[in-house]
């Protein structure tokens, strides 16, 4: 999970974080398994080609376990929201877990440039 002072947030995003007393595989299941995440997020998947929907549905689009879970997400009540669901997870200290929930857009970052050894910051080839 990247640190939050390194995380660009836009104007038409929701942010949540907090920390949860419960470790990243505990809230993984809590996020995958569908009778969970109804109690949870009062969500329900969305099937194929279902057309008339009641109440918030969602479809897993990435899933990285214990880490990163991103829900292409709809809400019939709320239909100019973002539709995208963001979750990342970090193992704390205790069994924690630090939780970061974005709603918004899906925005390609460019990865960040790292140095294939220890040097910080990169060196610059010679031309």
């Amino acid at each position: 999970m990247t640190p939050t002072d390194e995380v660009e947030t836009r104007p038409d995003e929701i942010v949540v974080e907090c920390e949860m007393e419960a470790s990243p595989q505990t809230l993984w299941r809590a996020l995958t398994e569908e009778e969970l995440l109804a109690d949870w997020l009062g969500a329900r998947p969305a099937a194929e080609g279902e057309d008339a929907m009641e109440g918030p549905r969602y479809r897993i689009v990435e899933a990285e376990p214990y880490d990163r879970l991103r829900y292409a997400w709809h809400d019939p009540s709320c239909p100019d929201a973002p539709p995208f669901v963001t979750i990342e997870l970090e193992p704390i200290a205790g069994g924690r877990t630090r939780f970061r929930l974005t709603h918004g857009q899906v925005v390609a970052r460019a990865p960040a440039i790292r140095a294939a050894n220890s040097n910080t910051p990169p060196l610059a080839l010679a031309a």
